[in-house]
């Protein structure tokens, strides 16, 4: 939606008495976070987690930059990085993290895990999992197979189905933030079956890395995001009451949060231990440019 001129008239004016607050704050003109091409929006992880550190989040040119991001909520990021940015010296985060497709999940899991989710829906027999190839939409339904050829929709993709239910029975997703290859925590998000494929839960709690998964699972997982092109994202990931396994169903790299029904005492604290990490890793960038 484009914004009426009374909007970003309003935005800037926001903008401004921010930075007034974050220069008194620094004593001095404040470190700029550049998220290019988009402005995250105040709901966003990178929003929350500047504004904890004390950081300026902006797209537009600055002198003193603490870091950069690629922000392009998009499935695939076309947008050609304009050249200002690399003249900040800077490395670019998430810059070759172009393309989350679930098609393209799909056959890095397999290189990073050994296995995947995708099935062929005219010969799988039993229940299996409709959903946009595309990041993010929450549309996935079960449907029996196998599927008329005329029934399968190429936009689409078709998946095992995963029993992602804890030992009380309760269905689990586990949010994993994952930022160069630090991993802070993960939430725990806990869903009614009927909204199992949906963003909706009717709670959720934080928890230890190590808790949720082996040193294995998390080399693994690694693996999965060097060859995503990823510095820093949130991963849905899924594992199966069956066969134990987990599966990483969505890489989001411009992730809001922390999700709701987390209480406001555990999603500050949740800002904090993201932000600790955060600044970290760019401390290292610097002398580090690229893990990937």
């Amino acid at each position: 939606r484009s914004l009426s001129i009374w909007e970003r008239i309003g935005k800037q004016l926001r903008h401004a008495a921010h930075w007034i607050h974050l220069t008194i704050r620094n004593r001095g003109i404040p470190p700029a976070f550049i998220a290019w091409p988009e402005l995250p929006s105040r709901r966003s992880t990178l929003y929350k987690i500047c504004r904890e550190l004390g950081w300026e989040l902006t797209n537009q040119p600055r002198r003193k930059v603490a870091g950069i991001m690629r922000f392009e909520d998009v499935t695939e990021k076309s947008s050609a990085l304009d050249g200002w940015l690399s003249q900040t010296g800077c490395a670019i985060w998430n810059e070759q993290c172009t393309d989350i497709r679930k098609q393209t999940l799909e056959l890095h899991h397999h290189r990073a895990f050994g296995y995947g989710m995708a099935i062929d829906p005219a010969s799988h027999r039993g229940p299996l999992v409709e959903k946009s190839d595309e990041n993010a939409k929450h549309d996935g339904h079960i449907l029996d197979g196998p599927m008329d050829q005329a029934a399968i929709d190429s936009s689409n993709v078709y998946q095992r189905v995963i029993r992602n239910q804890d030992e009380a029975g309760r269905w689990l997703d586990l949010r994993l933030v994952w930022i160069r290859r630090e991993t802070p925590l993960v939430y725990l998000k806990f869903k009614n079956e009927s909204e199992r494929f949906t963003n909706l839960t009717h709670s959720v709690s934080i928890a230890d890395t190590g808790a949720c998964f082996s040193n294995e699972e998390l080399m693994r997982v690694n693996e999965l995001m060097r060859l995503h092109g990823v510095d820093s994202a949130e991963l849905d990931i899924l594992r199966d009451a069956d066969s134990g396994q987990i599966f990483v169903v969505d890489i989001n790299p411009t992730p809001w949060g922390p999700p709701s029904h987390l209480d406001r005492e555990s999603s500050q604290k949740a800002i904090q231990m993201c932000a600790q990490v955060f600044r970290k890793a760019w401390e290292e960038s610097k002398r580090q440019p690229s893990q990937l």
